[in-house]
């Protein structure tokens, strides 16, 4: 089971002492992997850097059938190709290998074989949840000890998802009880998550019934249809204990946002233009290149005007524009500006028959 935990700008389910005053949390150290293996033998050292490496190729596309793939599975036989470091350490007593490989290797053999790539970039989420503590239900909260919570922050980990916990201040207690979470009462809910300002707000009862554990899963983001908070996944499921009931509901959420930020190359050429405003210095600039580069819609860049306190570039897409604005969406740095109906769209729909620019204003 790989066991490195992934160091985000916003940790999952860590000590949360303060409030995450964030919307997408960048996942790093996408290039390395931690094995528990049984001694520093080479042999065991070989199959260990091959389950690192596979790993490593599953965190960045999110799916983990990519390792059937027969350009990624011809990587992994030979992983000391595209290796670039390794060592051992010891955790709780147990004999682990950590193991670095090269990114951008990672990321061209997920290319080359048409398979999603899933960006450091990556949506916040919130999670609700009731469960049994101490035979009382109670609202899974940042501080608890419980083993859900452990098995919640593995797969967090291992999944590279964000995923913070309520903690239950005196603000949430007094906004939620257990019975608007066992009710899934979304109203409630969504107004107690505005304060986090995550992506996303999840809600989950999870209840032993029999020798069986059951569970309801449901994600909402923070848009409304006609004034109703609709549910983007709503699916319940039984499992054998809570360690499978996590991992049932985080293979959910893990499929949901998949579909959404894993961006696959459709083999168009497919361009646009975005533009920045509010850069009032270099390393601005060069910190929206940077971040523009890593995207994973992006295929290159290229800046095409540079004014005032804003630049323009243009960019070519992997797959569509749709996918690169969610992609751009969910960052907390941007703010979309609406330019319809401004003097500048009017002279430009005059002269320019190309697509309206997308337009942010760069807050980092």
């Amino acid at each position: 089971m790989l066991k490195k935990l992934i160091n985000l700008i916003v940790l999952p389910l860590f000590a949360l002492t303060s409030i995450a005053l964030v919307q997408a949390a960048e996942v790093g150290k996408l290039d390395e992997a931690d094995i528990a293996v049984s001694s520093r033998a080479n042999d065991v050292k070989d199959h260990g850097l091959k389950e690192a490496l596979a790993a490593v190729f599953i965190k960045n596309s999110g799916l983990p059938s990519v390792v059937l793939n027969p350009l990624v599975k011809a990587q992994i036989n030979t992983p000391e190709v595209i290796l670039t470091q390794y060592g051992y350490y010891e955790k709780n007593g147990e004999l682990m290998l950590k193991a670095s490989f090269d990114h951008q290797r990672i990321i061209s053999t997920l290319r080359q074989a048409g398979l999603p790539v899933w960006g450091s970039q990556r949506p916040l989420t919130l999670l609700w949840m009731s469960v049994n503590e101490n035979n009382e239900p109670t609202v899974l909260a940042d501080a608890s000890s419980a083993d859900i919570r452990i098995e919640l922050a593995q797969e967090s980990t291992n999944k590279g998802i964000p995923l913070l916990l309520p903690i239950m201040d005196l603000d949430d207690v007094m906004q939620v009880s257990i019975t608007d979470v066992r009710g899934m009462f979304t109203d409630v809910l969504a107004n107690a998550s505005a304060r986090y300002q995550a992506d996303y707000f999840a809600v989950a009862n999870v209840d032993t019934q029999g020798g069986n554990v059951h569970f309801s899963f449901k994600l909402f983001d923070k848009n409304r249809t006609n004034g109703v908070l609709q549910a983007l996944i709503s699916q319940q499921g039984n499992a054998a204990d809570y360690k499978q009931a996590t991992k049932q509901m985080m293979n959910i959420l893990a499929d949901y946002y998949i579909s959404q930020y894993a961006i696959a190359s459709t083999g168009n050429d497919v361009a646009t233009q975005v533009s920045f405003t509010g850069l009032n210095n270099i390393t601005q600039v060069v910190h929206v290149e940077t971040y523009l580069r890593q995207l994973s819609a992006v295929k290159s860049i290229k800046l095409s005007q540079f004014k005032g306190d804003s630049a323009t570039y243009s960019i070519a897409l992997f797959s569509s524009v749709d996918d690169l604005q969610r992609l751009l969406n969910i960052d907390s740095r941007l703010s979309q500006l609406d330019t319809k109906g401004s003097v500048e769209s009017f002279y430009e729909s005059k002269t320019d028959n190309t697509k309206p620019k997308l337009i942010y204003q760069w807050l980092g």
